[in-house]
């Protein structure tokens, strides 16, 4: 499905190169196949270097952005939100009729994105940074032009760094605020549970193996064995044991409280920023 397709990516950063590499890594794609306009020199350097992809330095008058949109069959959005407008507007035009075109500006709602290209058949994605090991999720929600065809090259592309979910785009948000906030509030987990094991006597580097590996171990039991997390935790508390006490002061300090808020608030934020 991939492999006649030039995909180009208009901005390389963190989330392009975790996308491009992978479907590199997987076979799915050449690095000839592979075009990313950037407009810091350097990033291109490196990431030619690394990839071998062609690079285009991508200019305030978005010189390289028209030259990757003319040569691309589908286009791949990774600017930040508030950057969409400036970088999309000086190359709207040149975006072809049908040429599939694919985002992943966090909380940029379709209709903006549609606004902005009325010819393209758009698909918004909300991937996340686990891509980079081939661990990603990604919520895909199709706009009114996108084909089946379309919708099936795009699961292709982010199922090769990880696994991908077609939903609506009423659940785009609160899908972000889960994949894709939530790896930083897993890795404040993983320092918090190093820092305890580090209070109580051992080695830091010792300390932080063993929570992510806890962590990592945890949420295979949950997506293997498909029992409930409180099945799971209610396992490990033994009658009057330690796990229960550690527990205990989790809850007393507002744990899943907090964890909830953080949800909350990110979603909030993705909101503010799609406005």
């Amino acid at each position: 499905m991939l492999k006649d397709k030039t995909i180009g990516f208009i901005g390389g950063g963190q989330m392009a190169e975790a996308i491009f590499s992978g479907a590199l890594a997987a076979g799915m794609l050449r690095p000839g196949q592979v075009l990313v306009a950037d407009a810091v020199a350097d990033r291109l350097d490196a990431l030619g270097k690394t990839y071998g992809v062609q690079g285009l330095l991508n200019a305030a008058d978005g010189a390289g952005a028209r030259r990757l949109v003319a040569q691309s069959d589908v286009v791949v959005l990774c600017v930040k939100p508030q950057l969409m407008r400036a970088v999309l507007e000086p190359v709207a035009e040149a975006f072809r009729p049908g040429q599939t075109v694919i985002s992943i500006i966090g909380g940029m709602p379709l209709a903006a994105l549609e606004g902005l290209l009325p010819n393209s058949p758009v698909i918004r994605v909300m991937p996340n940074t686990p891509m980079l090991v081939r661990l990603g999720s990604a919520g895909i929600a199709p706009g009114a032009k996108a084909t089946e065809a379309d919708v099936a090259l795009c699961r292709t592309l982010f199922d090769a760094v990880g696994s991908s979910y077609l939903l609506p785009e009423s659940q785009m948000d609160p899908l972000t605020a889960i994949s894709g906030c939530g790896p930083a509030f897993v890795y404040l987990f993983i320092e918090a549970l190093a820092d305890g094991g580090v209070e109580q006597g051992l080695p830091r580097a010792l300390a932080q193996q063993l929570a992510a590996e806890t962590l990592a171990g945890a949420a295979q039991m949950v997506l293997q064995t498909g029992q409930h997390p409180a099945q799971l935790k209610d396992s490990v508390c033994s009658p009057g044991g330690g796990t229960i006490a550690g527990v205990h002061a989790l809850e007393a300090g507002g744990f899943r409280a907090a964890v909830l808020e953080a949800v909350a608030k990110s979603r909030r934020r993705m909101q503010e920023l799609g406005q």
